[in-house]
């Protein structure tokens, strides 16, 4: 007996990395049905106005700065088809394009107009918030670019992305896109109650963003518009 209990509770490498591959299987699941139930579509217009007050208050702390900055990727789809943030989202995003930004000066900006600034340095984004409040709060997410002078194209930064060859088409998650399309002074559109900044040429900026897909309106699973009947 002693034998075989020896035998059926031996642990070899094999056995431990199989156990860290599903325990690493299960966090992930974990974690992608959580991301999923915050991004439900019950998002109070409550929540939407201090989302489109909180874009406002990025976009003036960025001009008063002096730094290219616009809607992009879901804040610029919101801006295009309703002039608001869609009915669903949690958060905004803009763009910033700049060579020379100076991190702490950025970070400290948003702290003296009352903003806690998180810079992730992996994916090149900035995340800004009201101070002192919960996860599931409005979050302005802005995605740092910088102009590529050997591509001649305005791409993302981050380390993650310092990795790759400067080529656009082999490294699809530069997301690059000429730089016409960020040349001051941008265009101010509404949004919401405020007016924000824009790419040029409407929304030229979406075909390099989402080139399989740009000219399609997807919502997410289980979605349904405020005041608007719609399926599960």
């Amino acid at each position: 007996m002693g034998f075989w209990s020896r035998r059926r509770f031996r642990i070899t490498p094999l056995r431990a990395l199989v156990a860290l591959f599903l325990v690493s299987v299960l966090f992930w699941l974990t974690l992608d049905g959580q991301m999923e139930r915050r991004e439900s579509c019950a998002v109070p217009e409550e929540f939407t106005e201090k989302l489109h007050d909180l874009s406002n208050r990025v976009h003036l702390v960025l001009a008063k700065l002096g730094i290219v900055h616009f809607l992009c990727f879901g804040g610029l789809w919101g801006q295009a088809r309703i002039g608001r943030a869609l009915p669903w989202v949690r958060k905004v995003e803009f763009c910033l394009v700049d060579n020379l930004r100076d991190d702490a000066l950025i970070s400290k900006a948003f702290r003296q107009a009352g903003l806690a600034a998180t810079y992730m340095h992996a994916a090149g984004i900035y995340r800004v918030q009201e101070q002192e409040v919960g996860e599931d709060a409005p979050k302005v997410e802005i995605v740092v670019f910088e102009e590529d002078l050997t591509t001649q194209m305005v791409r993302r930064v981050g380390w993650t992305r310092r990795v790759l060859p400067p080529d656009c088409e082999l490294s699809p998650s530069l997301q690059c896109f000429p730089p016409q399309l960020a040349i001051s002074p941008l265009p101010m559109k509404k949004f919401g109650s405020h007016s924000l900044p824009v790419p040029r040429e409407g929304i030229e900026l979406q075909k390099y963003h989402y080139p399989d897909n740009w000219w399609l309106e997807i919502k997410p699973t289980n979605c349904i518009e405020q005041g608007k009947p719609g399926k599960s």
